[in-house]
């Protein structure tokens, strides 16, 4: 009877030892250099998206909580297309740009946001893939500059219609010709105006990189933003106040200390 727990005693003592034992067999990164086994405290990135109405660019400045979380602030600039634009090709003037018949305004979005990504699922050994949610909130300045146009119009002078081209943007298209192509981009900078909005968004980040102090992910997810003051983007359309989108993002940064 003393023998038996003598035996348990021993067990209970031993037992710490055997799992650490196994949590470094499985997944062990024993072997790597120490730089490679630190929980870094900061996590840094820039990421390129691509969304169901344009495209965008952005950066983030994390800081790595624990093992399981990561909070972040982050800003991008993305730009913003109605879903009913064609791009235009006059077939007699190549020489010209193409252009987006009834467009009013380019809109470039920048976002301004605070989130944070929640693990799901480890990495079983490093080189595999780590799985994540991720969410953020924020506000939003939406720069409407407007589209103007390379246009022939009919201009009276001494008796007679003559035709003279004009950069002009979508008001009064009555005395338009025809329609060569898109304006340089210096027209219509002094017009841009501001509306504010605010955003949020929610996705799942699939986290590759192949070692811990270099950052490699794909984001997949869904963004909504409201306008209170409403975008106006193609003419003969009602004014757009919530916009509903799906992106995915590919991000590429670093990981490190900081005290």
């Amino acid at each position: 009877m003393k023998l038996h727990r003598f035996f348990i005693a021993i067990t209970f003592a031993l037992s710490p030892a055997i799992l650490e034992a196994q949590e470094i067999a499985i997944g062990s990164d024993e072997g790597k250099p120490l730089g490679e086994r630190i929980l870094y405290n900061h996590e840094n990135s820039l990421h390129a998206s691509l969304h169901t109405q344009g495209l965008g660019f952005g950066g983030r400045i994390g800081r790595i909580k624990s093992i399981e979380k990561t909070t972040y602030w982050e800003i991008e600039a993305s730009y913003l297309k109605s879903l009913k634009q064609i791009r235009l090709v006059n077939p007699s003037l190549f020489s010209f740009s193409s252009f987006v018949f009834g467009k009013l305004n380019d809109v470039l979005v920048v976002r301004g946001g605070y989130g944070g990504t929640q693990r799901i699922y480890g990495k079983p050994y490093w080189g595999g893939v780590e799985l994540s949610w991720i969410y953020e909130y924020g506000a939003s300045v939406a720069l409407l500059k407007p589209y103007y146009y390379v246009v022939a119009i009919a201009e009276y002078n001494a008796g007679t219609y003559t035709e003279v081209l004009e950069n002009q943007k979508w008001e009064d298209t009555s005395n338009w010709i025809d329609v060569l192509g898109k304006s340089s981009f210096k027209y219509g900078l002094n017009e841009i105006k501001f509306r504010p909005g605010i955003h949020a968004k929610g996705g799942m980040s699939f986290e590759f990189g192949s070692t811990r102090t270099r950052m490699q992910a794909i984001e997949v997810g869904a963004e909504a933003e409201y306008f209170p003051q409403g975008l106006d983007i193609m003419a003969e359309n009602p004014r757009e106040y919530v916009f509903l989108t799906l992106y995915l993002s590919y991000h590429w940064g670093t990981r490190f200390n900081k005290y």
